[in-house]
């Protein structure tokens, strides 16, 4: 008998000792192992002390969509038991317990960085990751009256306005999301198939409703379709006419630039009318040139003062002689006893002082 409680005794405590071991190896890790990556005491080098676990930190508002970004951060992170308390603090002497505490003041860090100045005053002091967490929730994690009452007066007024069709979703959804989580905790939600369709049906009524009046028509087809379809495929058939308007918008605009342009075209291509022709069939009678006649002739009654003369210096020399010519005879008359004498000029007095009549016959010479 003594021989055989023995062997029983033994056989107890291999048994124990194999499911232990059984246990143990369906961790991919020891649990002493804080150094894998799947150990919840795992700190991984990216994990800084200073950074914020969402963009924009919380204020106060919101915190439906704040609650739902931290709890996303740290499932990645590995790091939700900190804030659940699953994760026990290890006993004094234990080797986890400068990691575990490294890990705790980490999250600790990460909560507070991600909170406005004001509301982490209130939070900084807390020793433990999982005290933040709660004192968070219990202050803006109930669903209060005035926040829903807003959330779904905005949900009932809702229009597209001057928004496209993916922004007027989007912000739809967003307010929808916020308010389905503030009533989530205090709401008896059913999960049967009938009440989900039913909801289904209320956010493409409430989509539906918001739009602009150019969606008359699609709208009026959607709502004929039997069964409704869902918020998913009413987004994408209007998004799919949002996008067809733009094309045949833009293709009406090109046919009538288009059709502006060949009109241009046609009157800039007009055939001007050449008077060259005309201009060759004059002459004139006193420089013997064509192209002009005796009255507009240079030559003869001289060129004006904006004249552009060519590189060849005979029209210059020529204007010279027709000018000087013009003022001789102008400024010289023909005196019947003493010859040609300037103009005015008599023998008695002289309108040009110092200009005698032998100086006047020396200068006609010279012209």
């Amino acid at each position: 008998m003594a021989i055989s409680s023995g062997t029983s005794s033994s056989s107890s405590v291999d048994n124990f000792t194999t499911v232990e071991h059984t246990a143990t190896s369906r961790l991919p890790f020891h649990p002493d192992d804080y150094t894998h990556t799947c150990h919840p005491l795992y700190v991984h080098p990216s994990d800084l002390l200073g950074s914020s676990l969402v963009t924009e930190p919380f204020d106060g508002s919101c915190y439906g969509s704040w609650r739902r970004s931290i709890l996303v951060a740290l499932s990645v992170r590995n790091k939700m038991e900190f804030i659940h308390g699953t994760s026990e603090r290890p006993p004094e002497g234990s080797t986890l317990l400068r990691q575990w505490q490294i890990c705790n003041d980490l999250v600790v860090a990460w909560l507070a960085n991600s909170v406005t100045k004001e509301i982490h005053r209130t939070v900084v002091y807390s020793e433990f990751a999982k005290d933040i967490w709660k004192e968070l929730e219990t202050r803006y994690g109930k669903a209060d009256g005035p926040r829903v009452f807003e959330l779904k007066r905005e949900v009932a007024h809702i229009s597209q306005g001057a928004l496209d069709i993916t922004s007027y979703f989007n912000k739809l959804k967003q307010l929808r999301d916020e308010l389905a989580s503030l009533s989530a905790s205090s709401d008896v939600r059913c999960t049967c198939g009938e009440s989900i369709r039913s909801e289904e049906k209320q956010k493409v009524y409430q989509f539906l409703m918001g739009l602009d009046d150019t969606y008359v028509q699609v709208r009026s087809n959607i709502l004929m379709i039997k069964p409704i379809p869902s918020i998913d495929t009413v987004y994408n058939i209007l998004l799919s006419d949002e996008k067809q308007r733009q094309v045949s918008t833009g293709s009406h605009f090109s046919s009538e630039s288009a059709s502006f342009n060949g009109e241009s075209s046609k009157q800039s291509y007009t055939p001007r009318v050449s008077f060259d022709n005309q201009r060759a069939a004059i002459t004139c009678k006193y420089c013997k040139k064509t192209g002009h006649n005796i009255d507009k002739c240079y030559k003869l009654h001289g060129y004006p003062s904006n004249f552009k003369f060519s590189k060849t210096a005979g029209p210059r020399k020529a204007a010279a002689h027709s000018t000087a010519d013009s003022s001789a005879s102008q400024a010289c008359v023909s005196h019947p006893n003493d010859g040609v004498v300037p103009a005015g000029f008599s023998n008695s007095s002289s309108a040009f002082p110092g200009l005698t009549k032998d100086r006047c016959s020396q200068l006609i010479q010279l012209l």
